[in-house]
């Protein structure tokens, strides 16, 4: 019986510390600690005046970009791999081209003189792209294995499309990195910034190179996003405060990147996305 209970009073012990560990995470993972003092006033959208490339936009917040502007009669069109699925897009009768993003011949091909008045890249590598360690154990204590810089196109393809874009003549380009890269390092939470050691070097890299491009570039660097199912809030900000985090919804995050495609005001400037509404990682879970 004095062993069942020590056994008892164990379990809870390591309940208590577990639940306590859990709240400073959770606490440690919010944006509660900087609050940005000035917001982007974004004036009336200013149409784009010809074809709009996206890349990325198959998915993710690529695709609620293309929803959004195609609803607002812009003329879109999306590159997509041949393995892309793309019922999304035949759905909404967007027209599409082959692009592999990994392949500059094939960037130079679909990004063409005369064909596009602006670009908007979301282009990256997501989870599902990235290998696993064939070990679950080696998987769960140290996540995924690392994937070649070279296989990634969070800085080589958005460096094609840049080069592209200048021989085209193409001034126009809007690039969604993320929070972490260039001087907004410390604004991601202490816990999550491992997890952001391959992936920010390569988007800032990719920031680095479109800003020295000579292009009229606006850079947008959303937090943690959400579920693509998670609804919009409408209180999402740009704000020029690189310290700033916070968790969005992809609908919102798309909502921003139009509004600064369309302001020529936000041309030369980086911006972090930012939701006063959600701090918390939980409400990534609470519509």
């Amino acid at each position: 019986m004095r062993v069942l209970k020590t056994i008892l009073k164990s379990i809870s012990y390591i309940a208590v510390a577990g639940v306590l560990a859990l709240a400073v995470y959770v606490f440690l993972m919010s944006g509660i600690f900087h609050k940005p003092e000035s917001f982007l006033e974004t004036g009336t959208y200013q149409p784009a005046g010809g074809r709009i490339l996206v890349v990325g936009g198959t998915r993710g917040t690529g695709l609620e970009i293309v929803k959004k502007l195609n609803a607002m009669g812009e003329e879109v069109v999306v590159t997509v791999r041949l393995t892309s699925n793309t019922e999304a897009l035949d759905e909404l009768g967007i027209e599409t081209v082959v692009m592999d993003a990994l392949i500059p011949e094939q960037v130079q091909a679909a990004v063409t003189e005369g064909n596009f008045s602006a670009i908007v890249s979301t282009l990256g590598t997501s989870a599902r792209d990235l290998p696993v360690r064939s070990n679950p154990l080696k998987s769960l204590i140290f996540g995924q294995t690392k994937m070649d810089p070279n296989k990634r196109p969070d800085f080589v393809g958005n460096r094609s499309l840049v080069d592209a874009a200048s021989a085209a003549g193409i001034e126009r380009f809007v690039l969604v990195t993320v929070i972490g890269a260039g001087d907004s390092a410390d604004a991601v939470p202490w816990p999550a910034r491992r997890g952001h050691n391959d992936v920010t070097p390569l988007k800032t890299k990719a920031e680095d190179y479109l800003r020295d491009s000579g292009l009229a570039y606006t850079i947008i660097r959303p937090g943690g996003l959400g579920p693509r199912n998670l609804a919009a809030t409408g209180t999402a900000r740009l704000t020029e405060d690189a310290k700033s985090f916070s968790y969005m919804g992809r609908g919102d995050l798309a909502e921003l990147t139009i509004a600064a495609l369309g302001d020529p005001a936000t041309s030369g400037k980086t911006y972090t996305s930012y939701d006063p509404s959600r701090l918390y990682l939980w409400d990534l879970f609470i519509d």
